[in-house]
C-alpha cells in the first residue's frame, strides 16, 4: 500500500477505535468516511455501513431519498409517504487495497451492480438484498413521485498509481460497465469513478478542509468592535458565491452547513419559499437584496484576501436556511445570472460558543419557528453540555450541542455525542422506544419531542444512555457478532431492565442517578462485550429463539413483549 495512504489509514483506525477490526473491513469504513457525505454518515453507526461477510463485488451500498438513508423496505413509507417529490440516489462501491487495478474485477463489479439494480441479489446477502428490495418498493409504491429515474453513483477504489488508473484496458472496462447500466430503462444518470492512491489522498484532504472556503463579499461594511466578537461584517454576496458555502464537492447540498438543520427546509410548497423561487425565476431577481432578509453566517475564523475576497473557516449558515435551499433549487434556471444576483449577508466571526448561541437564537426568533426548531439552544441543552464536561460518571464523552461546534478542536469523533445520537440513545434506553430509535432524527423528534430534553429531567441518564450506545458500537467494532446489529437498540432497552432489576424509573426520578452510574461502571469493565452478548441472547430467547424480522422489531408489540420478559419477577 502507498505509504501515505497507509499512514492516513493507520490514523483513521486509531481515531475510530478500529484497531481490532479486520483490515479489509476497516479499510472499507475508511473509504466510506472519505467518499460519502457527512450528512449521510451522521444517520448511521459506522459499522452499519459494512455489508454481509462474503458479499461479492460490492463492499459499500447506500440508498438515499431526498437526503435520507433507507436500508430496507420497511423504511420506505416513513421516508417517502409525506414528500411531494422524490430524488433517489443509489451509491455502490467496490474497495480494494491492492496497488494495481484488475480489469476483470471491474467487470465483476458491473455484474454485481446489475444484480442490485434489477433486484436479483442472492438471498445469502440480506443487507444488500434489502437495499435492492427497498429501491423496488419505491418503484412499486411511489413511482409517480419520482422527480427522475434513480441516479446510480458507482465507485471502484484501490491504492493503485495514477498510471494504473488510466491504463487503456482499465478505462475500457469502466466504459463497458457504465454502458451496461445505462442500458437499463429504469435508472437515470450513471457514473463510475475509479480512484487510486492520489484520489484517496485528495479525498482525505477535502474532508480535512471541508469547512473552509474563500468567497467574495461585496459592498461590505465592518461593524464597530463588540465584546467576544472578532469581526462583524454586513455586505452582499452573489448567488454563485453563496453556493460555494452550501454545496458539497459533488454538487449536492451540504446540509451540515446549516445550524443543526433543526429548522430544516420547509419545502417548495411553503408560501414564502414558493415566492422566493418565483422571484429567482423572473427579472425581479435583481431586487432580491431588498426583498429578502438574506443569510447570517457564523464563522470561527476569518482572514481578508485581495480585493473583496475573504477566507472563512469553521462556518455555518445559522439563519437563511429557506433562502439558501431555494437558491440551490433555482441554480440551473439562474445559470450565468447567478453571478449577478445578490443576497444580503451578515457575517459574525467568533469562537465564543455562548455568543454564537445568542446570535442563532436571535436571528431565528425573528421568523416563525416550531417548538423543536431551537431545541439545541434551550437552557436544558446547555445544562446537559456542562454536565458532560464535568463527567461525574466517568463516561469520557463530549456533547456536540451545536453542529460543527468542534471543528478544528481535538475531540475524538467516536466519543462525541450529537443531539440526534442523544435522542436515539435516550429513546431506546429509558423511554422504552427501541422500535422508533432507527427513525430519521426529525421523525424521531416528532415522536419523542415531548418526552425528552425536559426541564426537571435528571442529567445522568442522558450520559448513561449515550455511553451505553457508544460502548455497544465499540463492541461491534471489536468482536461482538454483527448478527446482533438488528437488535442493537433493543439491547439498550433490555440492559436498562437488567440493571434496574425490572424497574423503569422516569427520567425525573432521583433513583436514575444511581442506576446510571451502574450502567456506566458495568460497561467500563473489560468484559463489556460479554455483557452485550449475554443481553442479546436473552432478547433472542424472549423472541422465541431467533432474531425477529425487521418488521417485527419496528413494532411496539414486540417491545412490549420484551418489557414484559425483562420486568417479570
Amino acid at each position: 500500500m502507498d505509504p501515505l495512504i497507509a499512514g492516513l489509514f493507520k490514523n483513521f483506525r486509531e481515531n475510530n477505535a478500529l484497531l481490532d477490526m479486520k483490515d479489509s473491513d476497516a479499510f472499507e469504513l475508511f473509504v466510506a468516511t472519505l467518499f460519502f457525505r457527512d450528512d449521510l454518515l451522521d444517520q448511521v453507526d459506522m459499522t452499519d455501513l459494512l455489508l454481509d461477510n462474503g458479499t461479492l463485488g460490492i463492499d459499500l451500498a447506500l440508498l438515499e431519498v431526498n437526503g435520507e438513508l433507507i436500508s430496507d423496505p420497511t423504511e420506505v413509507a416513513d421516508v417517502c409517504a409525506n414528500k411531494r417529490q422524490l430524488e433517489v440516489v443509489l451509491s455502490l462501491t467496490q474497495v480494494k487495497t491492492s496497488a494495481g487495478v484488475d480489469s476483470a474485477q471491474i467487470l465483476n463489479f458491473g455484474d454485481a451492480v446489475q444484480k442490485v439494480v434489477n433486484n436479483k441479489v442472492p438471498a445469502g446477502f440480506p443487507k444488500l438484498a434489502a437495499i435492492a428490495e427497498a429501491l423496488f418498493s419505491i418503484f412499486a409504491n411511489y413511482a409517480q413521485k419520482l422527480k427522475e429515474a434513480p441516479r446510480i453513483n458507482l465507485s471502484f477504489v484501490t491504492t493503485a498509481s495514477d498510471a494504473a488508473i488510466v491504463d487503456p484496458i482499465v478505462t475500457d472496462r469502466v466504459a463497458t460497465v457504465i454502458e451496461s447500466v445505462r442500458g437499463l430503462s429504469h435508472v437515470g444518470g450513471v457514473s463510475l469513478e475509479l480512484y487510486g492512491s492520489t484520489g484517496l489522498h485528495e479525498a482525505s484532504r477535502r474532508k480535512s478542509q471541508a469547512n473552509e472556503m474563500d468567497i467574495v463579499l461585496e459592498k461590505s461594511v465592518n461593524l464597530p468592535q463588540m465584546p467576544g466578537i472578532s469581526q462583524a461584517i454586513l455586505g452582499v454576496v452573489s448567488v454563485s458565491e453563496l453556493l460555494k458555502l452550501i454545496r458539497n464537492a459533488d454538487g449536492t447540498l451540504n446540509e451540515r452547513v446549516f445550524y443543526d438543520n433543526v429548522r430544516g427546509f420547509k419545502g417548495e410548497d411553503n408560501a414564502v419559499n414558493r415566492e422566493i423561487i418565483k422571484t429567482l425565476g423572473t427579472e425581479s431577481r435583481s431586487l432580491l437584496p431588498v426583498l429578502n432578509n438574506g443569510v447570517t453566517v457564523v464563522a470561527r475564523s476569518y482572514s481578508p484576501k485581495p480585493g473583496d475576497a475573504i477566507s472563512l473557516t469553521g462556518f455555518q449558515v445559522v439563519n437563511g436556511c429557506q433562502t439558501s435551499h431555494c437558491i440551490f433549487l433555482a441554480e440551473d434556471e439562474l445559470g450565468e445570472q447567478a453571478k449577478e444576483v445578490f443576497v444580503p449577508m451578515r457575517l459574525v466571526v467568533t469562537d465564543d460558543e455562548e455568543i454564537a448561541t445568542q446570535i442563532i437564537r436571535a436571528t431565528n426568533s425573528q421568523t416563525a419557528v416550531t417548538d423543536s426548531d431551537l431545541i439545541a439552544l434551550t437552557k436544558f441543552q446547555k445544562r446537559l453540555e456542562d454536565f458532560y464536561i464535568t463527567d461525574s460518571l466517568g463516561a469520557g464523552l463530549t456533547y456536540e450541542r451545536r453542529s460543527g461546534q468542534f471543528y478544528y478542536r481535538d475531540v475524538t469523533r467516536t466519543r462525541m455525542v450529537t443531539i440526534s445520537e442523544q435522542m436515539r440513545a435516550v429513546a431506546a434506553t429509558f423511554l422504552d422506544l427501541p422500535h422508533l430509535a432507527t427513525r430519521y432524527p426529525s421523525n424521531l423528534y416528532g415522536e419523542v419531542g415531548g418526552s425528552i430534553f425536559v426541564d426537571g429531567h435528571r442529567l445522568a441518564p442522558y450520559i448513561a444512555s449515550a455511553f451505553a450506545a457508544y460502548r455497544l458500537e465499540t463492541a461491534f467494532r471489536t468482536n461482538l457478532e454483527a448478527d446482533f446489529k438488528p437488535i442493537r437498540f433493543h439491547i439498550l432497552t433490555a440492559l436498562k431492565y437488567i440493571i434496574t432489576e425490572g424497574r423503569n424509573p422516569k427520567l425525573n426520578s432521583n433513583s436514575l442517578d444511581r442506576h446510571s452510574q451502574v450502567i456506566v461502571e458495568t460497561l467500563r469493565q473489560s468484559d463489556y462485550v460479554t455483557t452485550f452478548r449475554d443481553t442479546a441472547h436473552k432478547i433472542i430467547a424472549a423472541a422465541g429463539g431467533t432474531i425477529p424480522t425487521t418488521d417485527r422489531l419496528k413494532r411496539q408489540p414486540f417491545t412490549q413483549e420484551l418489557i414484559n420478559y425483562f420486568s417479570s419477577p
